[in-house]
């Protein structure tokens, strides 16, 4: 009798711990399928409460540091992917990720820094570059951030935001001729980002082209009518049109 009361104590001791280790497991399920969904506040709540019973799991970490990324809550952001590579290591998608985070965080010499390291990892894409060209646009080194955007656009030859990087830094060194090639290219990729179109504006402005740049900063505003941007610049160059009829 004593020894079926001992079974039956261990059976139900068993199910328990397999009820809580699914319901745990659940969890982690929702949260990352929250973030799928792009319901990130949820997410946290899910991937949290997992997190408290297992901090030793990485993906946990990464995907609480993706969601609070998504958030722009970029303090826990970094927390958490460092939590995921004390428990992991380093790999190419946490090392990008992490370098965003200290990117938007402004601390760009954090974010440089694991940025560089991710270069030495495989697979690769344009990610790394554009960031380490944003980076050198901050710095105002133009030339390196071009070298950057050029290796970015090597990886992938229809990310929109690359050709508008590489636009900005060829405005930035005064060759708007360039810079018109490369804007063109991102409104060819994608015609519905007004400040694209504010951007053409502003390099078709100093071509001396006003009508065409009124225009561009006109489309700008139909997209955002509160782009207050392209709003001042469109009243600049609307004053200049007459100089060029």
């Amino acid at each position: 009798m004593c020894k079926t009361k001992k079974i039956l104590l261990f059976s139900l001791i068993f199910v328990l711990m397999f009820s809580i280790s699914t319901q745990a497991q659940s969890l982690l399920e929702k949260g990352i399928n929250e973030y799928n969904s792009g319901n990130y506040k949820k997410a946290i709540d899910h991937l949290t409460s997992y997190a408290a019973e297992n901090q030793s799991s990485y993906l946990v970490h990464f995907y609480l540091g993706l969601s609070y990324t998504k958030l722009n809550q970029y303090n826990p952001a970094i927390d958490s992917f460092n939590y995921a590579r004390e428990i992991k290591g380093d790999s190419y998608n946490l090392l990008v990720n992490l370098g965003r985070a200290y990117y938007n965080n402004d601390e760009k010499s954090k974010a440089y820094d694991i940025l560089l390291k991710a270069k030495g990892y495989t697979p690769k894409d344009e990610q790394v570059y554009n960031l380490l060209g944003l980076i050198h646009m901050d710095k105002r080194e133009y030339n390196q951030a071009i070298d950057n955007f050029e290796q970015a656009i090597e990886l992938n030859k229809d990310n929109f935001y690359v050709y508008n990087n590489l636009s900005l830094s060829y405005i930035n060194l005064g060759n708007f001729s360039e810079a018109r090639k490369y804007i063109n290219k991102a409104l060819e990729l994608d015609p519905s980002v007004p400040f694209v179109y504010n951007n053409a504006g502003i390099v078709y402005e100093n071509l001396e082209q006003y009508s065409q740049a009124a225009k561009y900063y006109r489309k700008a505003l139909e997209i955002d009518e509160n782009y207050k941007k392209a709003e001042v610049n469109l009243d600049r160059v609307e004053n200049k049109i007459p100089e060029e009829e």
